[in-house]
């Protein structure tokens, strides 16, 4: 287990965090209170350490008599993707003077033959480039705070429009060195890799909607024998990455999507902003997300030495009896004994 911060839903009736799924139509599904995002620090379980090891047993022959459909869902949700991570580079300061994250915009993709048709990228509304650019546009602050009281689950993300705002900044491409415009997409999830995402709508079908919709450029950069390629109409052979070619790559040119993968990668290595990576869906397990009536986590608060655990002989940690909520948040809080 271990502590950190992350964007959270939190209800501010209730005045506690809820999971994607008790997030109904942006609003709380007990309070119909509308859920905001917020920054807390809480507990987690580092699950993704055994997420291999958890594949394993959904797809092997370890779980006799379970039913292939859950076992499929089960696969899906664990969501092995194997691509690229890789920089964005920028010069981008904030009010501090230095850098934002260093001076790079990550994001992975699974698509690295197609980098050559990235005209645009989009950063979830929390991420700090995003922060940054609404710091002087009151526009884009304002649909920031809308993006945040949306739905946040899965499927709420893939049936509700995709809009975007730009921010009026600017990343460089790692390969081309041009000028890549960033926006600020709705559909964009910072609990997801890196919150950012490069925008290929010549070759992915939410990029191609959202290019249409925008008036943003589309450079096809893959061609598959027998699709002809439109600049106003998607079809499904334009996402095909089994039977593509790289075209209008420069040096790529000509290569199948697994020796684009390989040419791609040693090129993003070799000037130290990217290299091939295993990504999950899978997120580990937050253990904070508990009303009163939750398993307390024994860790002691203290003043002089922090975060400390409950010693050994002192297990279980109990709730009191005498603790009564009064609808003002966690009544732990006031509880003095609980405390001491």
């Amino acid at each position: 287990a271990y502590r950190k911060t992350q964007v959270v839903n939190w209800d501010p009736i209730d005045q506690t965090v809820l999971a994607n799924e008790q997030v109904i139509d942006g609003k709380g599904w007990r309070t119909g209170a509308v859920v905001e995002k917020r920054e807390i620090p809480g507990y987690y379980l580092k699950i993704t350490d055994y997420a291999e090891e958890l594949l394993d047993f959904v797809t092997g022959d370890k779980l006799p008599g379970w039913p292939e459909r859950v076992k499929l869902m089960q696969e899906n949700w664990i969501g092995k993707s194997t691509g690229v991570r890789f920089a964005f580079p920028h010069d981008i300061r904030g009010a501090d003077g230095q850098l934002i994250q260093d001076g790079k915009m990550y994001v992975f993709t699974t698509r690295p033959d197609t980098i050559m048709g990235v005209t645009f990228c989009a950063v979830a509304p929390e991420h700090p480039l995003a922060s940054h650019a609404a710091l002087t546009q009151p526009a884009l602050a304002a649909f920031i705070e809308t993006c945040q009281k949306g739905g946040t689950t899965e499927a709420e993300m893939a049936v509700k429009e995709k809009e975007g705002m730009r921010t009026g900044l600017s990343v460089t491409h790692p390969l081309t060195g041009k000028p890549v415009e960033v926006w600020v997409g709705n559909y964009v999830l910072m609990s997801y890799g890196d919150g950012a995402v490069m925008g290929v709508p010549a070759h992915d079908e939410r990029d191609f909607a959202f290019a249409l919709k925008y008036q943003l450029p589309i450079q096809q950069v893959v061609a598959s024998k027998g699709v002809t390629f439109s600049h106003t109409e998607w079809h499904d052979g334009f996402g095909d990455k089994a039977n593509g070619v790289l075209v209008n790559s420069g040096k790529y040119d000509g290569l199948n999507f697994k020796d684009a993968l390989e040419a791609v990668a040693a090129d993003l290595a070799a000037k130290g902003l990217g290299e091939k990576k295993t990504t999950w869906r899978l997120r580990d397990w937050g253990i904070s997300r508990q009303r009163y009536w939750g398993t307390p986590i024994p860790i002691i608060h203290c003043d002089e030495h922090g975060a400390v655990p409950v010693p050994e002989k002192d297990l279980p940690v109990v709730l009191p009896q005498d603790c009564i909520p009064d609808g003002s948040g966690n009544p732990l809080n006031k509880h003095e004994g609980f405390h001491a």
